[in-house]
């Protein structure tokens, strides 16, 4: 299939014309799907497909439990939106802790996950966060060290892969939290 044409179906079209905003309880469920086909599709061979791992993985992405994510005042999250208004994309911080980074299949490598993690970033700065930490997945990892993140420990099994990658990021000094008014 023509990649524009499976772009077009899926809703993608001009990935131009992404919009990365703070999430709204009307994305839980847009947003959940997103994970959901994003941790099947994009993560799931890198897991050997492992039934248990998938499992507990998913366990927790439910649309109400994406809806209280979001609602939460301890996380602040995203959502990646297309022209059409389409949630291509869902990510999430907790503190300094980055809880969720996901976009379509169809929408890897075109920006969004940078987006969207910018925009993770930009609020953990804004609220004083000196470092972000991160457990990456395997197919994550790389786009997580392109962007500045580095090994906070060893790495951790999921069953019996190793899978999960602690990462930390040092943030920028925020000269704003220091001003005498």
């Amino acid at each position: 299939m023509d990649l524009r044409l499976a772009l077009a179906l899926c809703g993608l079209g001009n990935v131009d014309n992404i919009t990365i905003r703070k999430a709204t309880p009307k994305d839980a469920e847009a947003a959940c799907a997103v994970l959901v086909r994003s941790i099947k599709e994009i993560c799931g061979p890198y897991y050997k497909n492992d039934e248990e791992i998938l499992a507990q993985w998913l366990e927790n992405k439910t649309p109400a439990n994406v809806r209280r994510w979001i609602e939460s005042d301890r996380s602040y999250c995203v959502a990646a939106v297309n022209g059409k208004g389409l949630v291509v994309g869902f990510a999430s911080i907790s503190g300094s802790d980055i809880m969720l980074n996901y976009v379509l299949p169809e929408a890897l490598y075109r920006g969004i996950g940078k987006g969207m993690l910018q925009a993770l970033e930009t609020q953990a700065i804004a609220s004083g966060v000196e470092h972000i930490d991160v457990v990456s997945t395997i197919p994550a990892k790389a786009f997580y060290l392109r962007n500045g993140y580095v090994s906070n420990g060893a790495p951790r099994y999921v069953g019996r892969i190793i899978g999960d990658f602690p990462l930390v990021k040092t943030m920028p000094y925020n000269n704003a939290l220091n001003r005498t008014s």
